[in-house]
């Protein structure tokens, strides 16, 4: 086979598959499709029910790695919008987007000293879209001696549902719900419905569920996590049980006596 001949083959085989993973890409587009579709329609009667019934739903927050509590906060402007994606003239929904706030009364202040520790909180904050203000003292060389953080007690929470088309499963990723930062949920096609809306309905308005514990994936991350805490707790308990002395102590000191009695002559 000539080197031509050689090629065009490389390129028929690798066309294949790039047809055979584009049609693949397209049955996963349509099944995320679907369940986002299924879930916009129940999230929307949802916020909507929440933005008429207002129930109380109270909140707190550990910021600075639990340094500083932000608390008697509540839930209101719940907003659900779905966004959509054009793939040859047919419209599908690439993602649910799901906002409210947890908004308190007045103002909390944060004093830090030194340029690197006011720099650390700074990018903290806006990591995590939390408004503040900051007020700096310098030196007389120009250099940071001090930072005053004034805080607005309001906390802002995004929740975003999507398709992983590569992938062929439904991606959460929550952003402030319960705790500041973000954490990302995954589910099969086939596992991803009502129960997981539920649960996350749930977890919203701050009732017992199991959200965090619901699909495949969360399952077993949460065996692993248990596993380890198993094994760290049975660590703990031996380290902690009492040296017993050896049977033999008695002979032992003797032997002792007796090499110190042959130093000394």
């Amino acid at each position: 086979m000539g080197l031509l001949d050689d090629l065009k083959q490389q390129a028929d085989t690798l066309r294949q598959k790039q047809q055979v993973t584009q049609a693949e890409l397209n049955q996963n587009l349509r099944l995320a499709d679907a369940h986002l579709k299924d879930g916009l329609h129940y999230l929307v009667d949802l916020f909507n029910s929440l933005n008429i019934i207002k129930p109380v739903v109270p909140r707190y927050y550990y910021i600075e790695g639990g340094v500083t509590k932000l608390e008697n906060l509540l839930q209101c402007d719940y907003n659900c919008n779905g966004r959509r994606l054009t793939v040859d003239h047919h419209d599908f929904i690439e993602a649910i987007v799901l906002r409210f706030r947890c908004i308190g009364d007045g103002q909390i202040t944060i004093e830090k000293q030194s340029d690197p520790m006011v720099q650390r909180l700074r990018d903290h904050l806006w990591t995590h879209a939390l408004k503040f203000e900051v007020s700096e003292v310098r030196n007389e060389r120009g250099y940071v001696e001090r930072g005053i953080f004034t805080l607005k007690r309001e906390v802002p929470v995004t929740i975003t549902i999507s398709g992983d088309l590569d992938n062929g499963q439904i991606k959460i990723t929550t952003k402030n719900l319960e705790k500041i930062g973000e954490y990302v949920y995954i589910y099969d096609f086939d596992e991803f419905g009502k129960d997981v809306l539920e649960e996350l309905s749930k977890m919203i308005i701050a009732k017992p569920n199991t959200f965090r514990t619901t699909g495949r994936r969360q399952q077993a991350m949460a065996t692993t996590t248990n596993l380890r805490a198993s094994r760290v707790e049975a660590a703990v308990a031996r380290d902690a049980e009492p040296q017993q002395p050896p049977e033999n102590v008695d002979q032992v000191r003797s032997l002792m006596h007796n090499i110190k009695s042959l130093l000394k002559r």
